[in-house]
């Protein structure tokens, strides 16, 4: 009966460290496969190139959905991203997040993206769910959002947690994207003449 006990308790031990490694979980929806998982971050890819992410980042004290979500539509205007949609969204085991879509360009290309995001935040991390693509694929895979959003399992919540239970942040907007710095003008070869300490440049 000991011997029955003692390997019960260790199944049980076994399960729960196995368990506890990974504070997310998410299968991947119809037409993705996962390309790499860790207790950090899952990728995911459909064959249009549209690319899936959940990844986790460790919270700090005091912060909450609606400082994350300002933090982060701030960082992507700067980047040039520009937000078009803001909703709330809902986690399988029953959080409370947020849904950022925006619409992007590569730098120095005319190549339209699309990307959303969905934030969830619990006391102890926070929780991205993204997805990326051409914008072309972005009308299809955004009207997917919400319910891929409603497989995804996350933890870190305490018992009666504000953090868990708190409000959705404002309605939010992009900000102007950083300028460009001028670049100064180069000397003229003609009349700016190098020392002669000063080697050459490499082509």
């Amino acid at each position: 009966m000991f011997k029955n006990t003692c390997s019960f308790a260790l199944v049980i031990a076994g399960a729960a460290l196995l368990s506890g490694c990974k504070k997310y979980a998410i299968e991947p929806p119809t037409g993705f496969v996962e390309v790499s998982s860790n207790s950090y971050e899952t990728r995911m890819k459909a064959q249009d190139d549209v690319g899936l992410r959940v990844h986790r980042f460790d919270n700090v004290r005091g912060g909450t959905l609606g400082y994350w979500a300002a933090d982060l539509v701030g960082k992507l205007g700067k980047r040039g991203y520009v937000l078009t949609n803001q909703q709330p969204a809902r986690s399988k085991n029953g959080r409370e997040g947020t849904r950022f879509d925006f619409d992007y360009a590569l730098p120095g290309t005319d190549e339209a993206k699309f990307y959303t995001v969905v934030l969830f935040v619990t006391d102890a991390y926070k929780f991205t769910l993204e997805l990326a693509g051409d914008r072309a694929f972005g009308t299809a895979y955004q009207a997917r959002v919400n319910t891929i959003a409603s497989q995804l399992k996350i933890r870190g919540c305490k018992p009666a947690s504000k953090i868990c239970g708190g409000p959705q942040p404002p309605k939010l907007s992009t900000p102007p994207p950083d300028p460009i710095p001028d670049l100064p003008e180069p000397p003229d070869p003609a009349t700016t003449a190098a020392p002669a300490s000063t080697p050459a440049p490499n082509p």
